[in-house]
């Protein structure tokens, strides 16, 4: 496409949009994600955590996310956050559906605050389109982390310390 096409610019402005939205809502995204995990059924073991717990690195996760739309920041940020959080949620007493299921709750709150903030179709499918792909990399290095051999040895050794305590 044509750099100086007013059609480019309206682009350009949108996606800028989109991030300035995402960015002031972050709490208000992160809160309706705690919500929607809270309610939804195949999340079981969310119900229980702590705020605090069960947010875990979904913050950092969101802001590489970000990052990486507005700077390029490498986007093995964004997967080092989610292994890290998909190892908590094996601690946590997760199933490897229901740490997918989180994530997918956490782009259905991404795509709920764009829509609810109004954000131009232009710009939020533009914007979307690679935070859905961070989404599916992040699933994958979180559901990874959860079901990682090396991993499930040392829950394996943590747990057989405390039973001869």
């Amino acid at each position: 496409m044509n750099i100086g096409s007013p059609l480019f610019r309206i682009e350009v402005a949108s996606f800028s949009d989109v991030l300035s939205i995402l960015r002031a809502g972050r709490e208000g995204i992160l809160a309706d994600w705690i919500a929607r995990v809270r309610e939804s059924a195949m999340v079981s073991s969310g119900r229980i955590l702590s705020d605090p717990v069960l947010l875990d690195h979904v913050p950092q996760l969101f802001d590489a996310i970000l990052d990486r739309l507005q700077f390029n920041r490498d986007r093995a940020d964004a997967e080092y956050f989610a292994a890290i959080h998909g190892f908590g949620r094996r601690v946590d007493g997760y199933d490897a559906l229901e740490s997918v299921a989180e994530l997918t709750i956490f782009r259905r709150a991404i795509w709920s605050h764009l829509t609810a903030a109004g954000a131009r179709p232009e710009g939020a499918c533009a914007a979307m389109e690679v935070i859905d792909g961070m989404v599916d990399r992040a699933m994958l290095a979180s559901v990874q982390a959860l079901l990682d051999p090396e991993a499930r040895r040392l829950d394996r050794r943590a747990t057989e310390r405390d039973d001869t305590n």
